[in-house]
């Protein structure tokens, strides 16, 4: 036994101190090189999860409330509550703030308000101009901001007719203009940025974004530009 003994000192003293930093080095190379990897891929799961999540979440809230009010075309915001935070949180508390599980509410300005729910996402809000009500979802609270959909921590949803389904009132991701469009096309305004001008990149403006992840099953597929820099159409990828 005494012989087995001194054979493992041995064996455990063949080690020495620089070999033993090497492999500690090396170990540390391969964790910084794979550990962005596993962080990026948790962010893309709870990203759809919550862009899932308030999709449903809404979808629900707007089916309950039409047992009472009837479908959503006559209870939307009348013209006085316009471009007005305090219309929106009137019209929202009303037929479908019941429905959501809210820590915060916050009017931003005269224009806009934002709204804390339970599981840390949230969303920014106003009507504009034509009734339409636009929602700029957050994953996380601290990501909100007026007219930001990034793609990434902030994505577009909207209430407004489809012209291309009888102007049937919807609640949809992104823009009902993005609701009968190819994929092709979709990936292409979710690249790029901004379809209010198509010649222009605006990291913070992409506006479909949302349709694309959901027309793709609720996946971000591998070709989803999740750290895209933001280029003009033409200056190549």
């Amino acid at each position: 036994m005494g012989g087995g003994a001194n054979h493992c000192k041995h064996w455990l003293s063949a080690f020495t101190l620089a070999e033993t930093l090497i492999t500690i080095g090396i170990i540390g190379i391969v964790a910084a090189m794979t550990l962005p990897a596993i962080i990026d891929q948790r962010q893309k799961v709870v990203t759809v999860n919550r862009l899932k999540k308030f999709y449903t979440t809404m979808e629900q809230a707007i089916l309950l409330t039409e047992k009472d009010n009837g479908e959503l075309e006559y209870w939307m915001p009348t013209p006085d509550l316009y471009n007005n935070s305090e219309g929106f949180e009137k019209w929202f508390n009303m037929y479908l703030g019941k429905h959501f599980q809210i820590i915060q509410r916050k009017k931003l300005d005269a224009k806009y308000y934002q709204i804390g729910l339970i599981d840390g996402s949230g969303f920014v809000a106003y009507i504009n101009s034509y009734g339409t009500i636009f929602f700029f979802f957050c994953i996380d609270l601290k990501y909100c901001g007026k007219e930001k959909y990034d793609g990434k921590n902030s994505f577009l949803f909207s209430i407004a007719p489809d012209a291309q389904a009888n102007n049937r009132i919807r609640f949809v991701t992104s823009n009902t203009g993005s609701q009968h469009v190819s994929r092709e096309y979709l990936l292409e305004r979710c690249k790029y940025g901004d379809s209010d001008t198509p010649g222009t990149s605006i990291k913070d403006k992409r506006h479909t974004c949302a349709r694309l992840i959901q027309y793709d099953g609720w996946q971000i597929k591998k070709d989803y530009p999740w750290d895209q820099i933001i280029v003009t159409p033409g200056d190549g990828d």
